[in-house]
Parts: C-alpha cells; structure tokens; sequence
C-alpha cells in the first residue's frame, strides 16, 4: 500500500468515526453536557500517552495554540450562525467550503498546488454537500457559518503544518488533544455543575464511544496530512456529510431523500476523481 492509499484509508475511516461522534451528539438531550464528555474522554485517552512522547517545542506550541484560538472563534462562529439560521442553511455552508479553502490556503501557506483531476474531484465534493443547501437565508447566519468554514480551512492547514514539523504524528496528537480538550469541559462545569457528573455517570458507554471515535477521527486526519496533500485529505473527510445522512436514515428514521441521493453521488465521485488526480 503506498503512502497515498494509506492517506485515503485513513481519511475515509475518519469520516466515518466524525459521522458517529455526531450521531452521539445529535441523540442527546444536553449537548453541552455531551460534548464535554467527549472531551473528557479524549483528554484522559491523550494523557495516558504522554508517557511515551517528548513535550514539543516552543515552535509546535505556537502552532498548537494558534489552533486552538482559531478552534475557539470557529465554535464560537457556528454557535451563531446556528442562532440566525437553521441546520439546512448553516451545516453545508460550514463543512462544504473548506476543501475548497483548503486547497488554496495550503498552497500559499504549504506550497502545495494540485493537479486538475485532484482540484476538479475537491469541486465535487463541495459541490455535493453544498448541494444540500437549503432554507431561507439570513445575512446573519450566512456571514457568521462563511467565517465558520474559513476557521474550519485555517484550522485545518495549521495542524497540517504543526503535525509535519513535530518528531512525530503521535507527539502533535496527543498535545493538541490535551489542549483541545479542556475548555468545553471547563463551560460545562461552570455552567451545568453537577449535571455533567450525572451525565458522565449515566451516559458513560455513550461517552466513550462518542469520546473515542471523536479523537480518533482527528488524529487519523493528523496522520493522512503527513502522507499526502492536505488538501486531497480534508476533502475526503468531509465525505462524513454524506456518512452522517445515511446513519440519521437508519437510526434516527430521516428520510434520505433525492438531494442527499446526487449529494451522495457528487460526492462519491469526487472521491474516485481525487485519487486519479
């Protein structure tokens, strides 16, 4: 298997496990709650590996905290744009446009430039989640879920950047974990108190599958950005919209419907497109 398709079976298996921890998030009554579970789980599941990594350098640090801001004004972004506007009209807009952002944020700030088929199979999958696009629009929502995806891009290139520079994947991992993981659980307990403890102890199996499956998918993510273009590798993530539509068919009873059928499709084909560029 070439570094490529390792890259490609990497990313995929990301999406899935992002389309899961979604699932988790999506079926709970206190979301809030949810997502600092998640987070506590990644953050104890990051620390039993700090053992076996060296701290990084002043220069990963840098770059780990630079995520983290531009982490936190994403949340924050998506939080309003969810205020103004509904799922339809916010959700494609935030994942639909990194790959394209990507693609061209990487190539000022990585110098990767990518071949037509690979620019052409990125379009595609834009194309398909941005297909799902629907509901009235509002200025407000649709400026706020626009700076969302660009936070999503910038990111995404960052970490790219902070994993290749570290000894390892598994060093960049695991402290970016560890950072990324305690300002949600931090709200949660400020503003829950002991409902979060209820919620660890009552939705515990929940929490390590969501917790798991959220850390995992994003550090296999990491490890593809090493292998190969980050751009080709955050548009394979976002197929996880796809993932995401057919898991809320078979468990939550939605319909999938014609729109997310040539999503699905524009998708699928912008995969195939992406590994012959």
């Amino acid at each position: 298997m070439t570094a490529s398709q390792l890259a490609t079976l990497l990313a995929l298996t990301a999406a899935l496990m992002h389309a899961g921890w979604n699932a988790v998030v999506k079926s709970s009554g206190d979301r809030l709650c949810t997502m600092a579970a998640l987070d506590t789980v990644a953050f104890f599941g990051a620390l039993l590996a700090v053992p076996f990594v060296a701290p990084p350098g002043a220069a990963i640090w840098a770059l780990i905290g630079l995520s983290l801001l531009v982490n936190l004004v994403y949340r924050y972004l998506l939080v309003r744009a969810y205020h103004h506007g509904d799922f339809g009209q916010v959700y494609p807009l935030v994942r639909g446009l990194p790959p394209l952002l990507v693609a061209a944020i990487a190539a000022l700030w990585l110098g990767e430039h990518l071949g037509a088929l690979a620019l052409l199979g990125i379009g595609l999958i834009s194309a398909g989640i941005l297909s799902l696009l629907h509901g009235r629009g509002h200025w407000a929502a649709t400026g706020a879920a626009l700076g969302a995806g660009l936070c999503t891009a910038l990111y995404t290139v960052i970490d790219a950047q902070g994993v290749r520079q570290s000894a390892s994947a598994l060093q960049y991992v695991v402290y970016f974990t560890l950072t990324m993981s305690l300002p949600v659980p931090l709200l949660a307990a400020a503003r829950r108190g002991p409902a979060l403890a209820r919620h660890l102890r009552q939705q515990w199996r929940a929490s390590l599958f969501g917790g798991l499956t959220y850390a995992g998918a994003y550090a296999l993510v990491l490890v593809a950005m090493r292998l190969d273009s980050v751009a080709k590798v955050a548009a394979l993530r976002e197929s996880s919209v796809i993932i995401a539509a057919v898991i809320a068919t078979l468990l939550f009873k939605e319909r999938f419907g014609v729109r997310r059928g040539v999503a699905a499709l524009l998708v699928a084909v912008g995969i195939g497109v992406v590994k012959l560029g």
